[in-house]
């Protein structure tokens, strides 16, 4: 059997989030629904029953106590994503699991994918950077990774193979996308040292991202899964996603049947990757940022396309005419 898990809680826009990275995998998925048990942790099982109503779902309701547990004596709220893969993985005996963050959608059929899984080898949405590149991080932003990369060098790790190091060109994956094999399990317990031990020392909030890379890519062999699964992480883009949602996903479609509900979600997972390349929000930013990098070319550019879909945002005028006059004094 395989899992399929999320997590969602706290407000409407987390919820809907859930509900497409859920359905997004079924609308894509061909192989044998009942080889798959979806498992949703959240405050509201309630919001999901509705929207996701063609196949079973376990839910685990996230009590404010319950959350604070799994928070842990760090008091970290990442911390909870280890807690939670544990507990599905002790819910179900011997089951591999494909974990995604609740911003995430599949782009296409997983089956291939499961079809990969076996012990020693796991999954990780792709490799970010090594953690040696850290050391050259700008401060203010960078102190927490220079931070991380120190404990790595000088300090090293208290796990169930007494104390472990790891080198500086090991690699940071990114964790909203996991395909974990059931041995996993076993190993969980360090993933818990090594956030605990990282955490309170580093105050880098991806303690426990790095704590999965380090455990999984010296344990197993570890491959890329992005090519299923598109991962939405940054601000902007979870911000158009919101407003998307907020229209796709009203009671109209909570009256759809489960074949159409999926068909609209297919539909709407192919245009959400152009949806953000094209939308004036990330037109805006990527004009901000260009501009702050000096890049006044394409800070132009991007305002330009910007302005054409909305001529009348006073802010953004003023910030353009900011970086215009920046840019006239240089």
């Amino acid at each position: 059997m395989k899992l399929l898990v999320t997590q969602s809680f706290g407000r409407e826009s987390e919820y809907r989030r859930a509900i497409l990275a859920v359905l997004s995998f079924w609308a894509w998925y061909t192989g044998p629904a009942e080889e798959v048990q979806t498992v949703v942790f959240t405050d509201q099982p309630d919001y999901f029953r509705k929207y996701i109503t063609g196949v079973d779902v376990r839910y685990v309701l996230l009590t404010p106590d319950k959350m604070k547990a799994m928070r842990g004596y760090i008091d970290f709220l990442h911390r909870m994503k280890i807690a939670l893969i544990e507990e599905a993985f002790d819910l179900y005996p011997g089951a591999d699991m494909l974990y995604v963050d609740s911003d995430t959608f599949f782009t296409t059929d997983a089956l291939p994918w499961i079809k990969q899984f076996k012990p020693g080898r796991s999954f990780m949405h792709l490799l970010e950077y090594k953690f040696e590149t850290c050391r050259d991080m700008p401060l203010p932003a960078g102190e927490t990774f220079r931070a991380y990369l120190n404990l790595i060098e000088n300090t090293g790790f208290t796990t169930s193979n007494g104390t472990e190091r790891f080198a500086a060109d090991t690699e940071s994956w990114n964790a909203g996308v996991m395909g974990l094999p059931a041995q996993v399990r076993t190993w969980l317990p360090d993933v818990y040292a090594l956030t605990e031990q990282s955490y309170p020392q580093t105050q880098n909030h991806a303690s426990e991202q790095y704590a999965f890379s380090l455990i999984l890519q010296t344990r197993t062999e570890l491959l890329p899964c992005d090519e299923y699964v598109y991962h939405y992480w940054y601000r902007v883009k979870k911000q158009i996603t919101d407003l998307v949602l907020d229209q796709e996903l009203g009671n109209a479609f909570v009256q759809l049947s489960w074949p159409e509900k999926l068909a609209a979600v297919k539909r709407l997972t192919n245009q959400l990757p152009r949806t953000y390349e094209t939308h004036e929000l990330m037109l805006r930013d990527n004009a901000i940022q260009a501009f702050t990098s000096d890049q006044f070319g394409a800070g132009y550019k991007h305002a330009f396309q910007a302005l054409k879909k909305s001529p009348f945002n006073p802010q953004f005028i003023k910030d353009v005419l900011y970086h215009t006059k920046r840019h006239l004094t240089r």
